[in-house]
């Protein structure tokens, strides 16, 4: 857009990798490896919600 300039503090986009290629392993391991992180947090997440409501409605 003319006369609009760019922030100072942004940050550039990250250049994309090539499809295929060693770098795409990397990457599609990595990306793996995040998703089952976030798997595994959320579902410590449910079981401790589970035992805390098993807790509180014990009188039920």
């Amino acid at each position: 857009m003319p006369g609009k300039k760019a922030r100072k503090n942004a940050q550039p986009s990250p250049a994309r990798a090539p499809a295929g290629g060693a770098g795409s392993a990397h990457a599609e391991a990595e990306c793996a490896l995040q998703l089952r992180r976030i798997g595994d947090k959320l579902n410590f997440r449910q079981k401790l919600l589970n035992l805390v409501s098993k807790l509180f409605h014990l009188g039920t």
